[in-house]
């Protein structure tokens, strides 16, 4: 083999990724609430940066509510007591000694997020009569709190509540597996009942909670700020910015005559740079609005009957043919819709689900949440006494233009958490 050395001339196009072009990729994906906080850590940064308070009004001007007035008090966090606290006061009803409250409150620490004990609870702790406090524990508000395993939880609800169906322990306690998976022929021979008893019962535990303890465990809620809002208007279909969502920034007008007079070179050198990254924000914020406002008008023209008439009539939409509308790469519109909701008259929803893949491979093809919106309303329709197979609403999607295979019916039933059809009847 010939391995020839020399020096070759190669010409070549490279992208570097500078300083400044990073920060425009990251402006460009932040969230309102990401940006807001990038700009207050840059105006601690820079001097000749301010940031300016967005007044009430405006802050919430263009946002979608319903046709209802906000009510700053209904933004006013409420105080909630744990579920140890809350246990811990409906003791002080009860006569119970020093050593009794030191046992109860180890079990109360045992509890999992949903007031679930453990089922090795009699192997943890070493208590004398520890299924006295177990009892005692089960005994406390909410009902259900203390059980081992959801049978008991129910179980315990059950027997807390004069108003339960009659049936509706018997049936708990010795056939609950074959109630879960409606196999209820079986029972009604074993208990002697009928079906629209069985039916009651099912209809009674879907009452219950099956997790007491959660309530007192949750999160602080996430409140969600659409980035941009749809309207109707006499001209069409209209889409904006909303106001007040990103703070607005402006330039610190006391340091221009240091700059022109200074003669200190370091601090003359800084503050020269920091104007020149007062401008490249200023610079790509406006670049970020126009971006998101291409996007967003890019959107209502491609998805015009969602925006009309709801999510059934949301079309097949990639990124790549956003893209191409709008002249850019495909990266840019998957960084602008990244954690971004836009607000629309049938409610508010993340950008990135208007794009969805296709049903079947004609152009006009309906889109995969065009077909479960279609499957949810024929489920919510039906007649529950003779709900409809896969086949079935398959055979119904097709009348409706929609060529969708039985299968491909059961794929979205399972992820909107449809029982099938024997599951969906009832026996009233």
């Amino acid at each position: 083999m010939k391995l020839n050395t020399g020096l070759w001339q190669r010409q070549s196009l490279k992208l570097n990724m500078t300083q400044q072009l990073t920060q425009a990729i990251e402006l460009l994906q932040y969230s309102s609430q990401e940006l807001n906080e990038y700009l207050e850590n840059k105006a601690l940064e820079n001097p000749l940066l301010q940031l300016e308070s967005v007044p009430y009004e405006e802050r919430y001007r263009n946002r979608p509510h319903n046709g209802t007035s906000i009510d700053w008090i209904e933004e006013v966090a409420v105080q909630q007591s744990s579920l140890w606290e809350h246990l811990t006061s409906q003791l002080d009803l009860k006569t119970l000694t020093h050593q009794d409250r030191q046992h109860l409150s180890l079990l109360f620490d045992s509890l999992d997020e949903n007031g679930y004990l453990p089922t090795n609870v009699e192997s943890l702790f070493k208590i004398p009569n520890l299924s006295k406090y177990i009892e005692l524990l089960q005994s406390l508000e909410p009902a259900g709190i203390g059980a081992r395993n959801l049978k008991e939880c129910l179980l315990l609800q059950i027997g807390m509540d004069m108003k339960a169906p009659e049936h509706a322990y018997p049936i708990i306690e010795h056939h609950f597996v074959n109630f879960c998976e409606k196999t209820w022929k079986r029972i009604t021979k074993e208990l002697d009942i009928t079906l629209a008893d069985i039916q009651t019962t099912a209809d009674y535990v879907k009452t219950l909670n099956p997790r007491p303890g959660a309530r007192f465990a949750a999160e602080p809620p996430q409140y969600i700020r659409p980035e941009m809002v749809v309207t109707h208007s006499e001209e069409g279909l209209e889409v904006q910015l909303v106001d007040g969502s990103v703070m607005k920034i402006k330039y610190n007008r006391e340091y221009d005559d240091l700059i022109s007079s200074s003669q200190d070179r370091d601090g003359l050198k800084f503050l020269r740079d920091k104007k020149q990254e007062f401008q490249w924000i200023l610079k790509m914020l406006d670049q970020r609005k126009t971006t998101l406002i291409k996007v967003g008008k890019c959107l209502i023209e491609r998805q015009e009957g969602f925006f009309r008439y709801g999510p059934k009539e949301l079309k097949p939409l990639t990124l790549k043919e956003v893209a191409e509308k709008i002249g850019v790469h495909e990266s840019t519109i998957s960084r602008a819709v990244r954690g971004k909701y836009m607000g629309t008259p049938y409610g508010t929803f993340e950008m990135k689900s208007l794009f969805v893949s296709g049903v079947g491979k004609d152009e006009d093809s309906a889109s995969s949440e065009g077909v479960k919106a279609e499957i949810l309303q024929m489920v919510n329709q039906e007649d529950k006494k003779k709900p409809l197979s896969d086949q079935a609403i398959a055979v119904k999607l097709k009348d409706k233009g929609m060529k969708v295979s039985r299968r491909t019916i059961a794929k979205y039933r399972d992820q909107l958490n449809i029982p099938s059809s024997t599951r969906r009847k009832r026996y009233d």
